[in-house]
C-alpha cells in the first residue's frame, strides 16, 4: 500500500475514532429537551410542536475556505415507537419528501444515496452518507463520503419525551470554498432540513402500520 493510500486510510480511522468518542460523549450526558444548547423561548417553541433549525456559514483564508455548523430540533407528536417504522426506511424518502427525486439505501454498507432537486438549490445534488437504519431511540453518528461536503459530520439523537420522540441533530463541516455565498449556503440548509423534518413528521403521523 503507498504513503497516499495509507494516510488516506488513517485519517479516515480517526473521523471514525472521534464521532465515536463524541457519540458516547454525547450518551454519557443523556440529552433531553431541557439541556439542549438552545435558548429558554426556542425550547419552549419545541415543546409546543415547533422545529427549530439554524445554519451559520463561515469563510476564511480569502474566501478559498468554509465552514459549516448546523443544528435541527423537533418533537413528534407520537413516540418514537410509532414514527420510527416510517422514518427509518430511508429508501421510501422519494416518496415522502418531493424534492428527493431518487432514494436508495445499503443495508451492508449502512449508506444512503439521495438525489436532490429544488428551486432553492443551484443544481441537482447527489448526497451519499453513512448512516444506521434508526429503529429506537438513541445516539447515531453519520458522515458525508463524497461531493462537495465530503467529510461532513454529525450526530442524530432520538430521545423519548413524555411517550413523544425528540429529535435532535448537529453536523460541522470544513472545507474547500463550496462556491456559494455564506447567506445562500445557510439558506437551502436550514430551509430544506426545516421543511424536510416537517413533511416527515407530518407523514409518520398519519400513515398506518
Amino acid at each position: 500500500m503507498g504513503l497516499a493510500n495509507r494516510k488516506g486510510t488513517m485519517r479516515y480511522k480517526i473521523i471514525y475514532l472521534t464521532l465515536f468518542f463524541l457519540s458516547n460523549l454525547v450518551c454519557s450526558q443523556e440529552i433531553k429537551l431541557e439541556n439542549l444548547p438552545y435558548k429558554k423561548n426556542i425550547k419552549e417553541n419545541i415543546l409546543e410542536g415547533q422545529i427549530f433549525s439554524e445554519a451559520n456559514v463561515k469563510s476564511s483564508n480569502l474566501n478559498k475556505d468554509q465552514s459549516l455548523n448546523f443544528s435541527i430540533a423537533g418533537l413528534h407528536s407520537k413516540s418514537c415507537t410509532y414514527v420510527l417504522k416510517t422514518l427509518s426506511l430511508y429508501e421510501e424518502y422519494s416518496n415522502y419528501l418531493s424534492f428527493v427525486k431518487f432514494s436508495q439505501y445499503n443495508e451492508q454498507k449502512q449508506e444512503i444515496n439521495f438525489l436532490l432537486s429544488h428551486p432553492l438549490l443551484p443544481y441537482d445534488m447527489v448526497l451519499i452518507f453513512k448512516l444506521p437504519r434508526i429503529t429506537a431511540p438513541g445516539t447515531y453518528p453519520f458522515i458525508f463520503d463524497i461531493g462537495i461536503l465530503k467529510n461532513l459530520h454529525g450526530t442524530i439523537n432520538v430521545i423519548n419525551h413524555q411517550d413523544r420522540c425528540l429529535f435532535y441533530s448537529y453536523a460541522q463541516w470544513s472545507g474547500p470554498h463550496t462556491g456559494f455565498p455564506n447567506m445562500v449556503f445557510e439558506l437551502f440548509t436550514q430551509v430544506l432540513s426545516k421543511l424536510s423534518m416537517e413533511m416527515l413528521f407530518r407523514i409518520s403521523s398519519s400513515l398506518k402500520h
